[in-house]
């Protein structure tokens, strides 16, 4: 307990100090490290303006040997691991008054535990990072601490979202992994780590962390491969950036109008010009950034409808089956190589479909084959097409499938064909499916980094 020490709430005009734990912290620590705090440190909550809140207690440990006699909140040696917030109280809008029903909600920091059980002064130095950051240094060329220790948080934690399936991409989860993987290659350029680097640590990562979350290893070759994917589309973009940020004639500030223009011609995440802007003791205009960003998927948002909608070339009645026989597809590929499979663009015209779709390899002759004969079964199978509409968020529940699935309004159409097949579309469609024909590829191929493309038509 000699390198212990704790905070309590003082109290204010609205709620009293937390006697009971300065009381019972009394029996095993000296009264000159508890610490008594206000609500910026003390206090959790409400969520909203009221609710459910109170008074916190939280747990340091001294980083080095020998701890001073007093707690000082204010020396970064002293490293919170542990606090316990006691839900007393019920915000009103005009008072704090007791909960009928009360109870503790504690949280134990697991990283800085290990730090302090280990004698080490950060957590990048305990066994949960140790070989991360050995694989990297063997990588480098330059010694950067920082640098080192971003990379290896980003790419350890970039690594567990790819564990879920989740490819980058500009749209929620997948825009988190993608400034994630790219903020850990501007990085790597600092300390000179050669391209392709991202893969040879995540095996490290993988290595270290499967045996508790075995998805990192069954999903292994998802992993590596999106990985190298996305490092070898931005490798390109991200030295031409760097060059044009160089030519940037800037003063104090970065304006929110070139940020976005990095952001939107060479992929730079807002963290890299906020990190280019530190190093060159400017600062970002973030505001205006947001303000052109909004702007930017307001647009993109109408584009993508606009697109969706001109996938066809007319409505005639081969256009329209061949449609419509695009839906079996998008069915039949996510059966065959699994439900990860993105639709990512179309093209319609009376002789034949063009369909692309989000998937690292070219597909087998064998896997051709069963999805072609999987479309033509339930063409056989004379199922009947309805459509239904229903709240977006709603379709997601039910395993809908969707394009461009962030763009969609609140109420979507939905096309039903029998049990087969499920998906947010704008029509048209045929009524049967028994009137489409023979369904069959006559070429499958790459269309860009990560995405395939296959062309059909129905004789």
């Amino acid at each position: 307990m000699e390198r212990i020490a704790v905070s309590v709430f003082k109290g204010d005009k609205d709620v009293p100090k937390d006697n009971e734990s300065e009381k019972i912290w009394l029996r095993y620590i000296p009264k000159e490290r508890i610490k008594p705090l206000g609500r910026k440190d003390n206090w959790w909550g409400p969520a909203g303006l009221t609710g459910p809140c109170g008074p916190d207690t939280e747990m340091f440990v001294y980083t080095k040997e020998k701890a001073p006699r007093e707690f000082d909140n204010n020396d970064k040696n002293w490293v919170e691991i542990w606090n316990d917030v006691f839900m007393q109280y019920n915000k009103t809008n005009n008072s704090y008054e007791p909960l009928k029903q009360k109870n503790v909600d504690t949280g134990l920091g697991l990283e800085r535990a290990a730090m302090i059980m280990q004698n080490k002064t950060s957590v990048y130095e305990t066994d949960l990072f140790t070989n991360i950051t050995k694989k990297i240094k063997s990588l480098s060329r330059k010694e950067n601490e920082k640098s080192m220790r971003i990379i290896a948080d980003h790419l350890r934690a970039s690594c567990f979202i790819l564990a879920e399936l989740i490819k980058p991409n500009n749209t929620e989860h997948g825009y988190i992994l993608r400034r994630l993987l790219r903020r850990s290659m501007r990085h790597a350029k600092l300390l000179g780590i050669k391209d392709n680097f991202i893969p040879e640590i995540m095996k490290v990562i993988i290595d270290d962390y499967s045996s508790d979350y075995p998805l990192l290893k069954s999903n292994k070759d998802f992993i590596l491969t999106n990985a190298k994917l996305e490092e070898e589309k931005f490798q390109s973009s991200l030295e031409n950036g760097l060059q044009q940020f160089r030519k940037m004639n800037f003063k104090k500030v970065i304006s929110g109008e070139d940020a976005f223009y990095l952001y939107q011609s060479f992929g730079f995440p807002l963290e890299i010009t906020r990190d280019l802007a530190k190093e060159n003791n400017l600062t970002v205009d973030e505001k205006t950034f947001s303000q052109e960003f909004e702007k930017h998927q307001e647009i993109s948002r109408k584009g993508a409808e606009q697109k969706f909608k001109s996938g066809l070339a007319d409505h005639s009645e081969e256009t329209t089956k061949l449609h419509t026989a695009t839906h079996l597809l998008f069915q039949a590929l996510r059966n065959n190589l699994g439900k990860e499979i993105k639709q990512m663009g179309s093209n319609i015209t009376k002789e034949r479909l063009r369909f692309d779709f989000s998937f690292s390899r070219a597909l087998t002759k064998e896997e051709i084959k069963k999805i072609e004969d999987e479309v033509n079964d339930a063409i056989k199978r004379n199922l009947s097409v309805s459509k239904k509409e229903m709240p977006y968020r709603d379709t997601l529940k039910q395993g809908v499938n969707s394009f461009f699935k962030e763009k969609y309004p609140e109420i979507v159409t939905v096309y039903i064909m029998g049990d087969y097949s499920k998906e947010v579309c704008t029509g048209p469609h045929v009524k049967n499916t028994g009137v489409l024909g023979h369904f069959k590829i006559v070429k499958e191929q790459s269309s860009s980094a990560g995405i395939r493309r296959i062309k059909a038509v129905l004789d």
